[in-house]
């Protein structure tokens, strides 16, 4: 678990021991939106380099595909070039 994410479970247990006394405070509930904001940003970090990570694997996997397509047509181009083999021999 991340530290963002501790802090924001400390700061959501602060506001929960505080609602039922009537003791909630601007600044409990501000603390709480910051550690909020700052698990979003994380979030949004990972999964960003998790979608960098997937366009790269796609655009390899791209470029395997043309590749072996290229290798059939030229297979395919030299078997076409190749005079029949005798079968009556």
């Amino acid at each position: 678990m991340s530290n963002a994410t501790s802090a924001l479970r400390q700061a959501v247990d602060v506001v929960r021991a505080q609602i039922p006394k009537g003791e909630l405070t601007i600044a409990s509930v501000q603390h709480l939106l910051e550690m909020a904001d700052a698990v979003c940003a994380e979030a949004g970090q990972s999964s960003e380099a998790a979608a960098r990570a997937a366009s790269r694997q796609a655009k390899r996997r791209q470029e395997e595909r043309r590749k072996w397509a290229r290798i059939a047509k030229e297979n395919e181009r030299e078997a076409q070039d190749q005079p029949p083999m005798a079968a009556a021999q």
